[in-house]
């Protein structure tokens, strides 16, 4: 691999052409130096060159390499940039602009004192544009020194090509011209004294995730349209990895079947999950096409309302067994109270629900028998229980619409029996940051990594810290300060969220959401469930992921507790809660992707 200026480069995530050029600049022998958006002064048209990569390699000498992306095409004698249905024509061609390039770096070496200069090379990157094999593009181009996409896969080969101008590699090295591109250590070392400083500064790290996010959603919205008018027709059961947008199918099929007149009844499991979701679709909430809840304020509000709400014990048997057992009967014996008010039902995260809790939903519907229905879940963050949903037609949802690959990668990773194929290795971009840590310093070092992304732009909102136990146990306390946030710590988060405070909680309580950078404090002991654990709380970076790895000793075990009368049970839920503007800011930025999707007027064949 070679040397990168800077590293990592930060190529605005718009720029897919440059990327794919960098990408393919990465595979270069170690000996060479990569140099990312150089800014270098043409003194003879008084103005700033931009080089887009220039590579320094012992025997190719200096090789500039300029990129033009989907659109930028050659038209008759000139070029043109094609976008948004308009052609623009370009003052300067490719060409031109190499040579203008060309000539502002041999003077700016020459004014910096770099000596002798090695021979400058020109070559321009089309891997957007489909040109024929050997096709040159006027003679200041010829194809020699044209990377196309196929010639991307052997960078260095066609490299090679371009500095020889088409001649076999060994003969052109036994030719007079070779040592004219020679770079000595000395030589090499004047260049990179004279170079380093004319790069670019790189865009912030918010810059770069505000133009991820903004990429992620355009590329998505077409996506889940298509996936949403197919799966809204009849019942479907989707198995879905990290990052697959199930989340947001849900809502889009939600609102696609509000729109043709039904009625939609939306569950799950996490509390936080299903207020977040409520704010997303408050509008079809309040216009009463839809209604979400969790299943057991769901089941709590039924059992109440027909005064068969079971005696309350001990929590888990009231919440795992008895509840339940009771909305089974209920609903068996028709007894909710009333016409069925439902025409279609959404189940997010059915990870977290046992089957025998789902399947009795059905009789909240119109017709139980043919009413569509829709499952998601991704088995692998079954931290509640082992369930195995057989409700509706199996799908599997293979795909990662929001998150860097690198990210997707290191959860499945994570977690090697999560049932998903890792992405294949590649750069990472700094996505993923993987660092050792210990019981002694976690604080220091958790402190330490807030500063660093408070400087590089982040707001508190945009950071999520997860660890396997509450923060209590950890010896945090909500308003805590560290580094330069304070803690919001409470488990209804969003009650209280105030500016310039960081969410932090356990990775059970934010199952389901997701945030611009997540933190994940790791078990310094083997936690029996530690790789879901990992899997899960990684899964909840959009576009960055720190791992703080040994981080957390083992918490003692807690005191028994005195006897004590069993406490009544938790109020039935409102049907419908509302929230204050902040809670609801609060709620969708867990969403980060929460959207006023529109359906789509076209209807799409089954998959």
């Amino acid at each position: 691999m070679p040397i990168l200026h800077p590293d990592p480069p930060r190529i605005p995530p718009g720029l897919h052409s440059e990327q794919d050029v960098l990408r393919a600049l990465r595979t270069l022998p170690g000996e060479a130096h990569v140099f990312a958006r150089l800014r270098i002064l043409d003194a003879e048209a008084n103005r700033d060159r931009e080089i887009d990569f220039l590579v320094v390699h012992p025997e190719l000498g200096l090789v500039i390499i300029e990129v033009k992306g989907s659109g930028v095409e050659p038209q008759g004698d000139h070029w043109v940039r094609r976008h948004g249905g308009r052609t623009e024509r370009l003052d300067e061609s490719p060409g031109e602009q190499l040579l203008a390039q060309q000539y502002a770096l041999l003077h700016f070496l020459k004014e910096a004192g770099a000596g002798f200069v090695p021979q400058i090379t020109r070559v321009l990157a089309l891997p957007s544009l489909a040109l024929r094999p050997g096709q040159a593009l006027g003679p200041d181009l010829p194809a020699s020194r044209i990377l196309t996409r196929d010639k991307l896969s052997q960078p260095f080969l066609a490299l090679r090509e371009a500095v020889t101008g088409g001649l076999p590699w060994e003969e052109w090295r036994r030719g007079p011209d070779a040592r004219h591109h020679e770079v000595r250590p000395d030589a090499l070392k004047r260049i990179l004294d004279a170079m380093v400083p004319q790069l670019l500064p790189p865009p912030s790290l918010a810059e770069v995730m505000q133009a991820e996010g903004q990429h992620q959603d355009r590329t998505s919205a077409m996506f889940l349209n298509h996936l949403a008018q197919n799966f809204s027709r009849g019942r479907y059961h989707l198995q879905g990895g990290p990052g697959s947008g199930k989340s947001l199918l849900a809502r889009q099929v939600t609102r696609l079947w509000a729109s043709e007149g039904r009625r939609v009844l939306v569950v799950a499991f996490n509390r936080a999950l299903t207020f977040a979701t409520q704010c997303a679709l408050d509008d079809l909430i309040r216009a009463d096409r839809v209604f979400v809840s969790t299943y057991h304020d769901l089941a709590v509000n039924l059992l109440t309302q027909a005064e068969r709400l079971p005696a309350f014990g001990r929590a888990e048997d009231f919440f795992n067994r008895d509840v339940p057992e009771g909305m089974e009967a209920l609903l068996r014996e028709g007894a909710s109270g009333g016409e069925p008010g439902w025409d279609a039902l959404v189940v997010d995260e059915a990870q977290d629900l046992d089957p025998s809790w789902v399947r009795p939903l059905l009789g909240l519907l119109r017709d139980p028998e043919r009413d569509p229905t829709l499952l998601l879940e991704d088995p692998a963050q079954s931290l509640y229980r082992e369930a195995r949903h057989h409700l509706g037609r199996a799908w599997r949802l293979d795909l990662s619409l929001r998150q860097n690959a690198a990210i997707r990668r290191a959860a499945c990773l994570a977690f090697p029996a999560c049932g998903w194929e890792p992405p294949p290795a590649g750069p990472d971009e700094g996505a993923v940051l993987l660092r050792r840590s210990a019981p002694a310093t976690w604080k220091a070092d958790l402190a330490a990594h807030l500063s660093d992304l408070a400087r590089e732009g982040i707001q508190s909102r945009q950071v999520l810290i997860l660890a396997p136990h509450r923060p209590g146990t950890l010896g945090l306390k909500d308003g805590q300060e560290l580094g330069p946030w304070r803690l919001n710590t409470v488990p209804d988060w969003w009650e209280g969220d105030a500016a310039g405070r960081v969410h932090m909680g356990t990775v059970h309580a934010y199952k389901g959401l997701e945030s611009d950078v997540v933190i994940y404090l790791a078990p310094a002991y083997r936690h029996p469930d530690g790789p879901r654990l990992a899997y899960t709380a990684y899964s909840r970076a959009r576009h960055r992921l720190i791992v703080l790895e040994g981080a957390l000793a083992e918490p003692a075990a807690p005191k028994a507790p005195p006897e004590a009368r069993a406490p009544a049970p938790r109020p039935a839920a409102p049907r419908v809660r509302t929230f204050a503007e902040p809670q609801r800011a609060a709620l969708l930025g867990a969403l980060t992707a929460a959207k006023a999707w529109k359906p789509a007027s076209t209807t799409a064949e089954a998959p």
